[in-house]
């Protein structure tokens, strides 16, 4: 047998903790390899020379390269050796961080077995339960909604409805956080379980994300007194409230780089960020920031000093507003030591507090429950765009799916912000070129994936919006406050969330005579989703009670169409 053509590491995401009893232990094998049988042997370390449990695995997932087996312990052990047995073409080989062969020595299992130590709960990735499935809005707090007539406001300079805002980031269009509101009330009618909130401290710009004061509320939202009423209405609403937070870096008008560009490096701040030379400057650009972007000049998080007052950022929001969560804008830019410590004094505060990271790739060396809870899935929004536009079909869409669940532990991928839409990307109208049933058919597969699906603002009355700024339009309420069909649909696709067993159930993917089929089950609760992106109509496998569809009849899912059921 060919070692190189397995893949398994202990304590990762192929053995962990699912609940404090159960350990998932899961194996990759190259998909030209054929194994007729395969078992998990395993045991107490203390016991496990003279005694083995034999349990078989099961092959539960594909991807485009592997196939992967998987077995559950339920078992007390809180620290085991366990090994491989797998028979290929009637040959037997042993599987252990040796390598492989064709017997094993049990009395050598402490130099070669794998092993996995289950005893500490604070380390096992489990979703939080008061969190998990949940519905997340996000608002861009300038362009929501604003409490009285905008054009009152002394600095608005666009009108709401017919702004200006390609390439301009210092259009104002007075959206506060009063006018949001008063709005609570239309997002707990969709379902909504979390706002999401784009940075609101003071800043000279629009969106925020070059922080002036890192403690206190931009005066143009209502300032701290607006956001105190926001949370509590949220909170009684059952509504949770995620903020944004911005320490990768911060404004080229903060105090403390004023202090460095006026004292050099005299300045206590010196050191706050990466300066070359002897004072900062633009021409040429001689300190590091945001995306070459001079007015946001990037904050070093390896300093102790810096670490120190950024924590204390976020302990001030929580222990002073009782928000609940964060997202991290660029947290992959920020260091591994100060999201350590970050959680840290944050869960000490509220256990139950989530930190949610701006990363857009794969991100297994930030999540844990030492680090990010989830980050936002851009990689999900990738496989989406493919099947809804046509680039991908069926089978590979199913494959890269599961691909996406595999990527990390169980419990992770249930913490996951999967994003199809947002500040930073095109709408998906726009995505999608204006064709509502494609955009229906991607939150369709949104509203099923395992995690927290993100619904961006005017998503739901389908607003069209291309690359940033034209992305973060006054939302149209006129839309919202007179929906029509594919409004409403819309709006029970995001009340489908509701249902226990989409927030929290299994997921299984399957490829069905061309239909791409999701299912999410509890127990013996199970409900389907069936997609269609083919050229022709194609029929349904079975019938059960229908909860919702778009393009689909006489048990038949014609193209671009869905069909939920309970099954």
């Amino acid at each position: 047998m060919d070692f190189s053509k397995f893949r398994h590491e202990s304590d990762s995401r192929y053995c962990f903790s699912i609940s404090p009893n159960e350990v998932l232990v899961r194996f990759a094998i190259a998909k030209d390899v054929h194994l007729e049988k395969v078992f998990l042997l395993y045991g107490d370390t203390s016991t496990f020379v003279k005694k083995q449990t034999r349990i078989p695995m099961e092959r539960k997932h594909e991807d485009e390269f592997f196939f992967y087996y998987e077995a559950t312990m339920s078992s007390l052990i809180p620290r085991f050796f366990y090994i491989f047995h797998v028979i290929e073409n009637g040959c037997d080989f042993f599987l252990s961080e040796s390598g492989v062969s064709s017997s094993y020595m049990f009395n050598l299992a402490f130099l070669s077995a794998y092993q996995y130590i289950g005893e500490n709960r604070n380390d096992f990735s489990l979703p939080s339960p008061s969190w998990q499935g949940r519905l997340v809005y996000q608002v861009f707090p300038e362009r929501f909604a604003c409490h009285g007539n905008p054009q009152e406001k002394q600095y608005v300079n666009e009108p709401w409805d017919k702004a200006n805002l390609k390439g301009n980031h210092r259009a104002f269009l007075g959206g506060d956080l009063i006018g949001l509101c008063d709005k609570l009330d239309y997002l707990a009618s969709l379902g909504v379980g979390v706002l999401y909130m784009t940075p609101i401290h003071p800043s000279p710009s629009n969106h925020k994300y070059d922080v002036l004061d890192y403690f206190d509320v931009d005066p143009s939202f209502g300032g701290k007194e607006a956001l105190r009423n926001l949370v509590e209405k949220a909170h009684s609403l059952g509504i949770k409230v995620m903020m944004d937070l911005v320490f990768n870096h911060t404004s080229f008008e903060h105090p403390f780089f004023k202090d460095v560009r006026q004292k050099g490096k005299a300045s206590e701040y010196w050191d706050w960020f990466f300066i070359d030379g002897d004072k900062p400057t633009t021409h040429p650009l001689n300190y590091r920031c945001f995306s070459f972007v001079p007015w946001m000049p990037k904050l070093d998080t390896n300093n102790p000093k810096v670490r120190k007052y950024l924590v204390s950022v976020g302990k001030f929001w929580v222990e002073e507003f009782h928000i609940d969560g964060f997202r991290l804008d660029v947290a992959e830019g920020v260091s591994h030591d100060f999201w350590i410590r970050f959680k840290i004094a944050l869960k000490d505060i509220d256990p139950d507090i989530i930190l949610i990271g701006e990363n857009w790739h794969n991100s297994e060396s930030y999540l844990g429950p030492d680090q990010l809870d989830g980050v936002m899935n851009y990689p999900f929004l990738s496989v989406v765009s493919g099947y809804v536009l046509g680039i991908t079909d069926v089978e590979t869409t199913r494959m890269r799916l599961e691909g996406l669940l595999l990527r990390y532990k169980d419990g992770q991928n249930h913490m996951m912000l999967n994003i199809l839409s947002s500040h930073d990307i095109q709408r998906v109208m726009n995505l999608c070129k204006k064709d509502k049933d494609l955009v229906l058919l991607a939150y369709a597969m949104q509203m099923f994936h395992p995690g927290f699906p993100m619904v961006y603002y005017g998503e739901e009355v389908f607003m069209e919006g291309g690359a940033d700024p034209d992305n973060r339009r006054g939302m149209e309420w006129n839309k919202a406050e007179a929906p029509d069909y594919y409004a409403n649909t819309f709006r029970n696709l995001m009340l489908l969330r509701q249902h226990e067993e989409l927030r929290c159930g299994e997921t299984k993917i399957e490829n069905v005579a061309g239909l791409l089929k999701i299912t999410r089950q509890i127990g013996g609760a199970c409900i389907a989703l069936y997609l269609n992106r083919s050229v022709e109509p194609l029929a349904l496998p079975k019938l059960g009670e229908e909860l919702l569809s778009n393009r689909a009849a006489g048990g038949r899912v014609y193209p671009k169409g869905f069909l939920v059921q309970k099954e």
